[in-house]
């Protein structure tokens, strides 16, 4: 992140437009499997756009990395039992957090997940093909792909060592607005904790994979529940 202190206005402006596609390319990358849960689709079809559906992540993901490469010139760093610890301390926190967020959430808004929530799980009952995907690429796609974008590249490009506190807010807040399928403050502040946490690990470790651990144990925690969930309804 030192090395962005050389960096000039139209640096950053094509370091901002990079974000902006890169944002783009997070939020279209759902698109296929829409078109499979609203489409009537042979099982050709179907097959075809979950082809295209995996090969979108792929390619997105491949560009978030050569992005991230290019601007951010990331060290290699191992996953260390210190950044294990890490991210499940951080994991508990979030966990508690959220729990109370999750009781003002049912209070104030008289919900009782977020939005977001609630379309995965939307996504995930319509059937056994679209919660296998969806529970995929929710585990183990998305937690790359976001990492790469809102923690990697636009911190890693766009920060420097004496602005991470910056970093971790604006981080957080950007993190929260496509993950936001309503209007509402807490579910705002649910992904937006979750989004600063992810960066306070990414700007104390400069080591991406730790943010990308905790973002896949949280996934793989809430599919799971989703996934009981789902599997006790249809009973």
């Amino acid at each position: 992140m030192d090395k962005n202190n050389q960096l000039r206005a139209g640096d950053y402006f094509e370091r901002i437009a990079v974000f902006v596609g890169l944002v783009v390319l997070v939020l279209i990358v759902q698109l296929p499997l829409s078109f499979i849960m609203y489409g009537h689709y042979s099982a050709i079809g179907r097959y075809t756009w979950a082809g295209i559906y995996l090969l979108g992540f792929a390619l997105a993901i491949t560009i978030a990395v050569y992005c991230y490469r290019k601007y951010a010139h990331p060290q290699k760093m191992p996953l260390t039992r210190q950044d294990v610890s890490m991210i499940l301390v951080a994991y508990v926190s979030f966990f508690v957090i959220q729990i109370g967020l999750g009781l003002l959430n049912q209070a104030i808004y008289h919900q009782t997940s977020t939005a977001n929530n609630k379309v995965i799980y939307q996504i995930m009952g319509t059937n056994h093909f679209t919660l296998v995907l969806m529970g995929f690429t929710a585990v183990f796609c998305s937690p790359i792909l976001e990492e790469l974008v809102f923690r990697g590249f636009l911190i890693g490009a766009m920060f420097t060592t004496r602005t991470k506190a910056l970093a971790v807010v604006i981080s957080g807040v950007l993190f929260a607005f496509p993950h936001m399928a309503d209007i509402n403050v807490i579910s705002f502040l649910t992904y937006a904790i979750l989004g600063g946490t992810l960066a306070y690990l990414y700007v104390h470790t400069n080591n991406i994979k730790v943010p990308i651990g905790l973002h896949f144990l949280n996934n793989l925690i809430a599919m799971g529940m989703m996934l009981l969930q789902v599997t006790l309804n249809s009973h």
